[in-house]
C-alpha cells in the first residue's frame, strides 16, 4: 500500500469502527440478543433449513463456535433444529416464530438506525455516497475473487 492510500486506509478504519459502535448501540435496543447472536439469527433468516457448516463458513466462524451460538439460540426459542430428512446425521436450522418476530424487530432497528445516520445528507448525497460505497465494494469483491481464483492472495 502506498504512502498516499494510506491515510484514506486510516481514516477508512476508523469510520468502519464508528459504524459498529453506532451500529452496536443501535442494535443494544433489542433485549438480550448480542451482535454475535443477531449474526447467527440474520444468517438462519436468510439461508432457511441450513446446517451448521454453511453458518460458519459464511460468516467466516468455526463449526463449534456457530454450535455455541445455535446453543443458546435454541435454548432461548430462537432457533429450532430439525434433522435432514435426506441424511439424518444432518441438522437444518431454521428460526422459530419467536425467532422471525426478533429478525423483524432487529431489521427495524437497523432501519431506523440506518435513516437517522443517512439523515444528516441531502437526497443527493446520500445517492451519492451509496453509489460510491456501492462501487468500492464490487471492486473490493471482484478483486478478491479474482485472487483467490489466480492464488494471488496477499
Amino acid at each position: 500500500m502506498s504512502t498516499q492510500e494510506q491515510p484514506a486506509a486510516d481514516r477508512m478504519a476508523a469510520l468502519m469502527a464508528r459504524l459498529r459502535r453506532f451500529g452496536t448501540a443501535a442494535t443494544s435496543r433489542v433485549p438480550d440478543v448480542s451482535p454475535s447472536a443477531m449474526a447467527l439469527v440474520e444468517y438462519v433468516a436468510s439461508h432457511p433449513e441450513c446446517g451448521v457448516r454453511q453458518i460458519a463458513e459464511g460468516l467466516g466462524l468455526s463449526p463449534p463456535t456457530v454450535s455455541v451460538g445455535i446453543k443458546h439460540l435454541e435454548e432461548t426459542g430462537v432457533i429450532e433444529r430439525k434433522v435432514h430428512p435426506l441424511d439424518k446425521r444432518a441438522l437444518q436450522l431454521s428460526l422459530t416464530a419467536d425467532g422471525r418476530e426478533l429478525h423483524q424487530q432487529m431489521l427495524g432497528f437497523r432501519r431506523q438506525m440506518l435513516s437517522k445516520l443517512l439523515s444528516g445528507l441531502s437526497p443527493q448525497e446520500t445517492v451519492q455516497l451509496l453509489d460510491l460505497l456501492e462501487k468500492a465494494l464490487d471492486h473490493a469483491e471482484f478483486s478478491d475473487a479474482e485472487s483467490i481464483e489466480t492464488g494471488d492472495i496477499e
